[in-house]
């Protein structure tokens, strides 16, 4: 363990209610020591850590507690730097043990010659690829990082912000937005907001129908404009992936023909991406083309042979095809990977000092 992480992390933090919102107005004092989160003097050890997640500077923690059960702790600590801070060393922390624990079942079983495993360039979490074959990208289920890996050039310029958006489901780069309306009836006024995390592709259209929406009382139309100001300014319109944003909106708009040039024009400056491809796979299933997109996600796949969503999605695809030899071709590929995940939820529970 580095010096760094072996220092213990201090910070102070508010719970928060199922709605998102403060339980206190006090903030309560919280430590990582790379073993055991202590939120309040209440003990979580990182080797039941099942999950974390975070939005700007809130965190949600799921673990389980002490009779096997799955419960989580949301709380937000003072400022977003300490939250990223966190949330690197949890996972650090449990993706080490998670990793342990298979190479020590692996080992029972014979074998521990087949462990292999690769250090995410992100957030260097553990990510296990027992039986699975090299490839030119790596993906993270940490921190959902997509990372180019042996490119001579180094790093991927703009690679490192693109995500799945989880309003479309498309890889993209995701941002935070606000939607927000003014209302004035009579005697009553108010406003009526939340945030959302989509990709500016996504946020287009609402964000011209809260334009359209504010005109009547046009105290939200400089909110409204702020927001398609962003939708646009803030898509990939330049370097490595420039014109992703297009393409797939063509792509949600069912011109496979069109959003497959735009791909095509990316994957000539980075021909090894997972995502590009997947987005691809995600335009053909669409238009019910399920054997091309069967292609597009085994080329996904090849290009990042531990792409969960890709995976996933294949999986489904050779299912529904019928094409039984294939789809047991590739759940034995990721049969170690999962029976990991399988082996931590069983072996972690119940780890000591567990809250209930």
């Amino acid at each position: 363990m580095s010096a760094e992480l072996s220092e213990p992390l201090a910070f102070k933090f508010h719970l928060l209610n199922e709605q998102g919102q403060q339980t206190s107005l006090f903030r309560k004092r919280g430590s990582f020591d790379g073993e055991t989160l202590l939120l309040d003097g209440v003990p979580i050890p990182a080797a039941g850590m099942l999950q974390t997640a975070i939005r700007e500077n809130r965190m949600v923690v799921v673990y389980l507690t002490v009779d096997g059960g799955i419960a989580h702790v949301a709380f937000m600590p003072t400022t977003k730097k300490e939250t990223d801070e966190l949330k690197r060393r949890l996972d650090i922390a449990r993706s080490a043990t998670w990793a342990q624990m298979h190479r020590e079942a692996l080992t029972k079983r014979g074998r521990g010659d087949a462990y292999r495993d690769a250090c995410c360039p992100r957030c260097t979490a553990t990510v296990i690829l027992t039986d699975m074959p090299p490839s030119p990208q790596l993906y993270c289920p940490f921190c959902d990082s997509l990372t180019t890996t042996d490119s001579i050039a180094g790093p991927i310029p703009g690679e490192e912000s693109l995500r799945l958006c989880e309003e479309c489901g498309m890889y993209s780069r995701p941002r935070k937005f606000t939607i927000f309306y003014f209302y004035f009836l009579l005697v009553v006024y108010g406003w009526w907001s939340r945030t959302t995390w989509r990709c500016p592709g996504c946020m287009r259209g609402q964000a011209w129908k809260m334009f359209f929406g504010n005109l009547l009382f046009l105290l939200g139309v400089p909110m409204a404009v702020a927001q398609l100001m962003r939708c646009y300014s803030g898509t990939v319109v330049g370097g490595t992936f420039r014109g992703l944003d297009g393409a797939n909106l063509k792509a949600r708009k069912g011109d496979v023909r069109g959003a497959l040039a735009g791909y095509r024009s990316i994957l000539e400056r980075v021909p090894h991406s997972a995502g590009i491809k997947y987005n691809l796979a995600l335009a053909l299933l669409q238009q019910g083309d399920e054997p091309r997109a069967a292609e597009a996600l085994e080329l996904a796949l090849a290009d990042c042979a531990n792409y969960v969503p890709a995976y996933q999605q294949l999986k489904g695809v050779y299912t529904r095809l019928g094409a039984t030899e294939r789809l047991q071709e590739l759940t034995a590929m990721w049969e170690d990977v999962e029976e990991a995940q399988s082996e931590q939820d069983s072996d972690a529970a119940p780890p000591a000092g567990l809250p209930s």
